[in-house]
């Protein structure tokens, strides 16, 4: 997508903002000189280090570290210095990598281990650190490369550009849009938990979109759909959600998770959900209606009672969500109640001592299967 106007431009940045206060990495695709780096440095406003490493100064030791003989005749990865820096900060901070795109296919294998396990050579950076990377397109990358599968997939890929507008504006007053960068709402587990209900709701009835790694090299480069990007897709749909970001926002960072066409497949799925508030439901097993309501529309619902229960696992909350599921068996059949119901049932999750309901008897040959059918009294 080319941003052509502030609002646009706007909607990029906050997106950015999430990534970077989520802790998922993040690279901005975009022409040079557009702003990118600046963007990123601009969080040093609101208190953050960043420390920048220019990738095209940059080998396979600055990030798997450098071997240095020990005295005791051992090996050790002697990290580089920005990732001391960064582990000696006490704070928020960025570890930004500029020029990504120039990374060859060695370069980017020796940062999938930093991206992932926080972990440069023998140092193990703090959970505050944020990774974002900047690229140009291959095709006017200066000696640039196509991103391997295993690397895109460990990103947010946004689009970037500066706009007429937001250029000639700070190029007047010397101001420019810095970085919105949030705490952890006190709501978000609670959005949360909602979407990764719907993720699991959507892939239930779209298996095929839980991993679909496109055939093309240069589609591999950005954005598709793998358990890691919709896990990606749901926290930072979630975060979004508990800022009160716009629709567009969402629309930008789970694009960027799983791409243009499973996000838009997903995004208008969740649209047609219309569900019933699951601590309605626990508070009042026999309010629940599943009759002629779709069966995926059914394993969402339960998947939500689920979550709800965790959220407070009590007996009495126990009891109920297994009526709920039996509720739901009765009126719609057990198959969209079963992955519940099995849940539930596991040592886990189950409130030791408690009661076994009579309902609990038309899961009984599924619970068999699963080893999980409770021993007779």
């Amino acid at each position: 997508m080319t941003i052509r106007s502030r609002a646009e431009y706007d909607h990029a940045l906050l997106a950015l903002g999430i990534c970077v206060s989520v802790r998922i990495p993040v690279l901005l695709w975009g022409n040079p000189g557009e702003g990118k780096t600046a963007a990123v440095e601009s969080a040093k406003l609101q208190g953050w280090h960043v420390e920048t490493v220019i990738i095209t100064h940059s080998d396979p030791s600055d990030f798997a570290g450098l071997p240095v003989v020990t005295s005791e005749g051992t090996v050790s990865l002697a990290p580089p210095s920005w990732a001391k820096r960064l582990a000696d900060h006490d704070g928020p901070s960025i570890a930004f990598f500029d020029e990504f795109s120039t990374a060859s296919p060695s370069l980017q294998a020796a940062a999938l281990r930093p991206l992932t396990h926080y972990e440069v050579g023998s140092i193990q950076l703090p959970p505050s650190v944020s990774f974002v990377a900047a690229a140009n397109p291959a095709d006017v990358a200066a000696a640039g490369w196509e991103l391997t599968a295993p690397t895109a997939s460990r990103f947010v890929h946004l689009d970037w550009g500066m706009p007429f507008d937001v250029f000639t504006e700070g190029l007047v007053t010397g101001q420019w849009p810095s970085l919105p960068v949030h705490a952890e709402p006190a709501e978000y587990s609670r959005f949360l938990d909602d979407e990764r209900v719907l993720v699991s709701g959507f892939l239930r009835a779209r298996e095929s979109q839980l991993s679909a790694i496109p055939k093309d090299a240069a589609a591999r480069g950005r954005a598709f759909p793998t358990p890691r990007t919709w896990d990606y897709a749901a926290r930072l749909s979630a975060f979004s959600r508990a800022v009160g970001a716009s629709a567009d926002v969402r629309q930008l960072l789970v694009a960027g998770c799983i791409g243009d066409a499973a996000a838009h497949e997903y995004l208008r799925w969740v649209a047609t959900q219309d569900l019933v508030d699951p601590e309605i439901l626990l508070s009042d097993p026999a309010s629940a209606n599943f009759v002629d309501v779709r069966q995926d529309r059914v394993y969402v619902m339960l998947q939500a009672v689920l979550a709800a229960f965790s959220r407070q696992p009590t007996k009495e909350r126990w009891q109920a969500a297994i009526g709920i599921c039996a509720l739901a068996a009765e009126q719609v059949g057990i198959d969209p109640a079963i992955p519940t119901i099995r849940s539930l049932m596991r040592p886990g999750l189950r409130p030791e001592g408690t009661i076994m309901p009579p309902s609990i008897k038309i899961f009984a040959p599924a619970l068999a299967l699963a080893g999980l059918l409770p021993a007779a009294p």
